[in-house]
């Protein structure tokens, strides 16, 4: 992970006319604090509806993504959120992303810092830019759901799957008012996105399991480029009641938001990505580019990270690699070869000169279970005078003279990572390994539909559903939530009102929604089914009620390829 302290930046001449207005982001932020924004709560549809007014009189294209979801720590256990999505039209179809969450941990916080604030310096960002000219179409998002597992930006992206490749960049704004400098982090893989910044003045290293978490985990682990800007001052505040708007330093999140603007500019101007050369030969993946940018290598959808030529070697089987560069404003360029790997075992040896901090302590369960979407292949020295370099073995790919750190994003599911350290002579040293598993970070919501009953005058009654389809993904879990509106006026008898969900291997669930004719007890409710699929099909889920011979019924299905 890289870290990158801003502060007293200075837009550069091109960016004069990008001043934003603290004052402005100060009354927005305080208007946000109005509403309560936590789960369940009836007012975050009313900030719902602030930010989408905000967002029309920036001039940009809003519209809103409705979603559901569900998780059984939460009170209430199901609730429904909503993206509001800006989008101003450039030039072309390349995107940039600006982004924000505006919900709340808890209802007893004004949530100013985590993340009013936020959101009202992002809508300031659409401000100053309304006048300049742009290449680039920029999407202003301000995302539902992120303090109760990032919900709205990963549904957000699983809805969107073709503007992935279009998205150059994607910059997150969260706590980003208090204290009195801004912090950047990205990954390394990114990293010339650093370089698009107006200057800054330090850069530093920052662990990646210890760093902030925040709607850019989603969209990192989308393989799309991401930066967050935020501030650490805020930890002692935010969550709890004293994250109020007082508190805040406006002047900041101005710098903030002439910063993101200044990004945005420096994006728009585009260039062609650098050529890559890319081959496998004797299981060795050989990669160079015409300008020696820095290049990706994903073998079989998992990014090594960063890596210098020649360095991987692929283990035995048929492998797709890819390598990835980009220019100095985003433009990316992708080379993709398949290969035949070797035979790699990597070395043992009794006692250690380098152990992984991360790994499971001795008597634990060796398989130690992560939700990060970038993971450091980290190692420490016992006796650093004696190791002249490091290997590592990540899922058996052999990466020579592996740099601390190293961070790679794999694939959801399990993992193993071996360090073997050597001897100036070649001799081994020490060996220590890992075993993990990369689990989705929360599941998957999908709307499955509305179950309409109106008693009034008799029984009659209604149901709407849809299909969807997804890449199957091992230990994925799909939350099917279906709205029901129930309008009980009547003593007559609603015989079934029920939601039944089956698959492949005979998975099955039902749902009854029951009826007492003598009460007149109208509402609204949501029934739902968590679905964990044991592999590709397709599975459905129906909707019904019925009543003497009326019947309404709607299937809707999950398609995994």
């Amino acid at each position: 992970m890289l870290l990158v302290v801003l502060a007293g930046i200075a837009p550069t001449a091109a960016l004069d006319n990008l001043t934003a207005d603290p004052a402005r982001i100060e009354e927005m932020t305080y208007d946000l604090c109005t509403f309560e924004r936590a789960l369940g709560s009836e007012e975050r549809t009313a900030a719902a509806a602030y930010i989408t007014t905000a967002m029309e009189e920036r001039g940009l294209s809003v519209n809103t993504a409705r979603f559901a979801y569900a998780n059984c720590y939460f009170d209430p256990p199901l609730a429904l959120s909503s993206n509001i999505i800006g989008v101003r039209k450039g030039a072309t179809d390349r995107i940039v992303v600006i982004s924000a969450h505006y919900d709340t941990a808890v209802p007893e916080t004004p949530g100013a810092d985590d993340n009013a604030a936020g959101v009202a310096t992002m809508l300031e960002v659409a401000r100053i830019l309304n006048a300049t000219p742009l290449n680039r179409t920029v999407y202003f998002i301000a995302f539902g759901g992120e303090e109760t597992g990032l919900e709205g930006s990963r549904r957000w992206l699983a809805d969107n799957p073709d503007l992935h490749d279009r998205i150059v960049a994607a910059i997150n704004l969260d706590c980003i008012a208090s204290g009195d400098h801004l912090l950047a982090t990205t990954l390394p893989q990114h990293r010339w996105i650093l370089d698009v910044l107006p200057p800054c003045i330090e850069e530093t290293p920052a662990r990646l399991l210890d760093a902030a978490r925040g709607d850019e985990h989603a969209f990192r682990a989308a393989g799309i480029p991401t930066i967050r800007l935020y501030e650490r001052d805020s930890h002692a505040i935010i969550h709890t009641a004293d994250d109020r708007p007082e508190r805040l330093n406006y002047t900041l999140a101005a710098e903030c938001a002439e910063i993101v603007a200044g990004t945005v500019v420096g994006l728009d101007a585009g260039d062609d990505g650098p050529g890559i050369d890319l081959s496998v030969e004797n299981g060795t993946v050989i990669f160079t580019t015409l300008n020696d940018a820095p290049i990706e290598v994903i073998v079989d959808g998992t990014s090594l990270g960063v890596l210098p030529s020649g360095s991987v070697t692929l283990p035995e089987g048929p492998h797709v690699v890819q390598a990835v560069t980009y220019g100095p404003t985003g433009a990316k360029a992708v080379a993709t070869v398949m290969g035949e790997g070797v035979e790699i075992v990597p070395p043992t040896v009794s006692g250690s000169a380098v152990t992984i901090p991360w790994g499971a302590d001795p008597g634990e369960d060796p398989m130690i279970h992560l939700t990060f979407a970038a993971v450091p292949l980290s190692y420490r020295l016992d006796r650093p005078e004696e190791v002249a370099r490091v290997d590592g073995y990540f899922d058996g790919i052999l990466i020579r003279d592996l740099e601390e750190d190293q961070a790679v994003i794999p694939v959801p599911g399990p993992h193993s990572f071996t360090v073997v350290a050597y001897g100036p002579d070649g001799s081994v040293l020490g060996t220590d390994r890992t075993d993990f598993f990369l689990q989705q970070y929360g599941m998957v919501d999908l709307d499955g539909g509305l179950l309409r009953v109106d008693e009034t005058g008799g029984v009659t009654c209604s149901a709407s559903a849809r299909t969807y389809t997804y890449n199957y993904t091992p230990g994925e879990i799909y939350d099917i939530v279906v709205g029901c509106d129930y309008r009980d006026t009547a003593d007559v008898f609603l015989q079934t009102a029920e939601f039944r969900a089956d698959g492949p291997g005979g998975q099955k669930c039902e749902r009854r929604f029951f009826d007492v004719p003598v009460l007149n007890d109208s509402r609204r409710e949501e029934i739902g089914f968590w679905l964990e699929p044991e592999g590709p099909g397709t599975y459905h889920w129906t909707i019904s009620c019925s009543e003497g011979d009326g019947r309404a019924a709607e299937t809707g299905s999950l398609v995994l390829s």
